[in-house]
């Protein structure tokens, strides 16, 4: 790969984390400035509009690209391009309306309640066929220098309330049930097509593919997972409106890492941690709280482990060394703040190498 010059040793790193084999350190993910820029053309602004910012395609790749030759992509980082709306393109294509701001992309509801709400994939979706034929100009122009992700689509019970609003959502859990899980039933396919249609675009040899949301590639069909909605939710209404779904959808995939958001969400990690198809679990503590590699989560990490998943972890290097020591190597993945410095980057990796 053009930008990354040992991607084939850090792709067989990767498969042995997803199957928790024992190596010579843990995953790492880490960035800096490359010492020696490869030539790039200068890369185009960004302009002032969100909405430009986002859909002018060949600019956005043609930045990817300028920042890719000046970026070197140490350990199991690896370069990638995804035709992003933003997190949860799902819920455009299913007929959320995107609204776009600099640094984020909010939904504004499809339907005004759940009893008139149909969940299905439409070919004339104009954000699903921006998607297609960004993703088909990416893979034309990426042509093996760097990967093609499939866009964050987001699922579940937060692409539902994407949908059709967070609050009717919230209330249908108590006053229609039913209502939820027939949407519940008419979502898992559709998402299953929208993911399909993309692989093939990305993978049509079926050899894998990377998903844009915390640096995961591997062979086969990967994907993140998630209900951020979950925070809200008791365990039991976990169980019952979330749990049945997600097992579906992981079924359909050959790789899983479920992104546990937020304090609130922690009553959910026994049910993860017994789902069978979930290969790894990433822990993200949200705003204001301590950071992946404080202590204070070590409980969080030796359930999951336990359990027999991987972990996924962020966290500032000189927290790095501390955290291997607690958790070893086999089935860690460790997210590292950006380095100032190419040396600083591999001068990390010996540390951590036995």
């Amino acid at each position: 790969m053009y930008y990354k010059e040992d991607w084939e040793e850090a792709s067989e790193r990767i498969v042995a984390w997803w199957r928790r084999e024992d190596v010579d350190r843990p995953m790492l993910v880490i960035h800096a400035p490359r010492e020696r820029p490869l030539p790039h053309p200068p890369a185009p602004p960004v302009p002032d509009d969100p909405r430009a910012m986002r859909l002018d395609f060949a600019a956005v790749l043609a930045r990817a690209e300028a920042h890719f030759a000046e970026t070197a992509y140490l350990a199991e980082a690896f370069p990638y391009v995804a035709a992003d709306l933003g997190p949860g393109s799902a819920g455009t294509f299913l007929g959320a309306e995107p609204v776009f701001h600099p640094n984020t992309v909010w939904y504004r509801p499809r339907f005004a309640s759940l009893p008139e709400a149909e969940i299905a994939l439409r070919e004339d979706n104009p954000w699903w066929q921006w998607t297609l034929q960004a993703t088909r100009q990416a893979v034309a122009r990426a042509a093996g220098r760097y990967l093609v992700a499939v866009p964050d689509l987001i699922e579940n019970l937060d692409t539902l309330a994407a949908v059709v609003g967070t609050y009717p959502l919230l209330y249908a859990l108590k006053d229609c049930p039913h209502e939820v899980y027939r949407l519940q039933r008419q979502l898992v396919p559709a998402w299953n097509e929208i993911f399909d249609r993309l692989y093939n675009i990305i993978a049509p040899r079926g050899d894998g593919n990377s998903f844009m949301a915390f640096n995961i590639w591997s062979p086969g069909k990967t994907a993140k997972l998630q209900c951020d909605f979950s925070a809200m939710i008791s365990a039991e209404t976990f169980d019952e409106f979330v749990v049945p779904y997600m097992e579906q959808q992981t079924r359909h995939l050959d790789r899983v890492l479920y992104h546990l958001d937020g304090p609130g969400a922690i009553q959910h990690l026994p049910s993860l941690c017994r789902m069978a198809r979930i290969d790894a679990i990433q822990w993200v503590p949200g705003a204001g709280a301590p950071g992946g590699g404080d202590p204070c989560w070590d409980f969080i990490y030796r359930q999951a482990l336990d359990a027999g998943k991987g972990i996924m972890a962020h966290m500032p290097a000189a927290e790095v060394p501390a955290f291997v020591q607690r958790f070893g190597r086999r089935g860690v993945y460790i997210s590292v703040g950006d380095m100032t410095s190419e040396a600083e980057g591999r001068e990390l990796i010996r540390r951590v190498t036995r």
